[in-house]
């Protein structure tokens, strides 16, 4: 088996590229309503890396912005509307969240915990098997 040391990344449409250095710092469940509304989806996955880890390969100027709250920032591609990464200033300083989903190498990053589950949506089973955290 070859010992990976990055991950690579794209949003749907591929205009936006990148690559994070191993290992991540957390990979996490977010259930919290912001993540919710801002995903259209149950919960949002995210793989953490601190940000001297991460770089855009191509499309920063195909990147758009968010300011969710003074402290979270979601940055997509214009062009597809894919999630590429955010930020949480409050939460982890200095790191980028990038979207689970659109990581293109094959991984198995376990998910260390599930965030926010208060405010899990009803329907929602949560895994008994990832530690809850509810900060």
């Amino acid at each position: 088996m070859t010992r990976r040391d990055t991950v690579n990344g794209q949003c749907h449409c591929g205009a936006v590229r990148w690559i994070a250095a191993l290992p991540p710092k957390l990979v996490i469940n977010c259930h919290c309503n912001l993540c919710r509304q801002l995903s259209g989806a149950d919960y949002s996955s995210w793989v953490i890396f601190p940000a001297s880890q991460f770089r855009l390969l191509a499309g920063e100027d195909m990147l758009a912005h968010y300011q969710a709250t003074a402290q979270f920032r979601k940055s997509f591609c214009s062009r597809c509307g894919a999630t590429v990464s955010a930020v949480n200033d409050s939460k982890l300083p200095g790191c980028v969240y990038v979207a689970r989903g659109n990581i293109t190498d094959s991984t198995d990053f376990p998910v260390n915990f599930q965030v926010y589950t208060n405010d899990k949506a009803p329907w929602v089973c949560l895994d008994g098997n990832i530690p809850v955290f509810n900060p």
